[in-house]
């Protein structure tokens, strides 16, 4: 995965994090989905390992688990890395507290990765 991404320039508007979540990955309106794991994680999007990524642009609804929170949030692929993952951007929050449990998640894995 990081021989793929570090080809290209990153220019991001948030720090990233690393991280092992897992991740629910559901097409436009569908009910069910596929799981993968969260490579790494901000406040602006994620990377997902999975071996069956998404075309970019493609609209899909996120529930990242943690210990302390399920986090739905609506997004869209914009990375595809046949085999590897795929990288997705947030765009809103299903529930009105979502915004509030990503930023707590966020700086968990701040103070840990600092430690």
């Amino acid at each position: 995965m990081g021989t793929a991404q570090a080809q290209y320039p990153v220019q991001r508007k948030h720090p990233r994090y690393v991280c092992d979540l897992g991740i629910e990955v559901r097409v436009g309106d569908a009910k069910t989905g596929y799981w993968g794991t969260i490579a790494d994680i901000c406040l602006g999007g994620c990377y997902m390992n999975t071996f069956s990524p998404l075309p970019p642009g493609t609209p899909v609804v996120v529930l990242i688990k943690s210990d302390t929170a399920a986090i739905d949030i609506k997004g869209q692929t914009v990375t595809f890395h046949p085999g590897l993952g795929m990288g997705i951007e947030f765009l809103g929050f299903v529930n009105p507290d979502g915004e509030g449990q990503l930023k707590q998640l966020i700086q968990q894995l701040a103070l840990a990765q600092n430690k």
